[in-house]
């Protein structure tokens, strides 16, 4: 499943709403991100993406960028297509927020949904990512928010429910 661990991104957008659960509002948020990676990222949602879109570099193309976690499929396959999206939404994420200085603490939220995941494959062996996570708010958590969306450069952590429920497992 889609993850990232301690990854660069900006936090692009923020938008505060209500949701209803049962007769109650509940305090809602939708945050927007965007990041680039190595293509292997993509393994993490189908490890057919990656041989589909790229491919070895031929003789005179641009060969493998120094990037951690690449491989040697850095030529785009499928030069004519842009941006692709994941459809289907992922529920039961836990998603740290994080600052590049470590000073500052991360914002954590469990149960958040992954959405609207768009990917452009780009040459080199990397991707450009979008994605949005919908999260619900306690009173608490609403400055904090709006701090790191001021703040825009964040560090991203996204853990799939599986992973998670294993943490809490080992935790306890």
């Amino acid at each position: 499943m889609f993850q990232l661990d301690q990854h660069d991104a900006v936090f692009s957008h923020l938008n505060l709403r209500k949701e209803k659960h049962g007769d109650e509002d509940a305090a809602a948020a939708d945050l927007k991100f965007s990041l680039n990676a190595p293509n292997t990222i993509l393994n993490t949602i189908d490890p057919a993406i990656l041989p589909a879109f790229w491919k070895k570099a031929d003789k005179g193309q641009q060969q493998n960028l120094p990037m951690e976690g690449s491989t040697d499929l850095v030529a785009l396959n499928l030069p004519l297509l842009g941006e692709q999206d994941i459809t289907g939404k992922f529920e039961g994420y836990e998603l740290s927020i994080g600052s590049l200085m470590d000073h500052i603490e991360a914002v954590f939220f469990a149960d958040a949904k992954v959405k609207k995941i768009t990917w452009k494959p780009l040459e080199g062996g990397s991707v450009a990512m979008g994605f949005t996570v919908s999260v619900l708010l306690d009173e608490d958590e609403d400055a904090e928010l709006i701090s790191a969306w001021r703040r825009g450069e964040v560090r991203l952590t996204l853990t799939p429910p599986s992973a998670a429920a294993q943490q809490a497992d080992l935790a306890a």
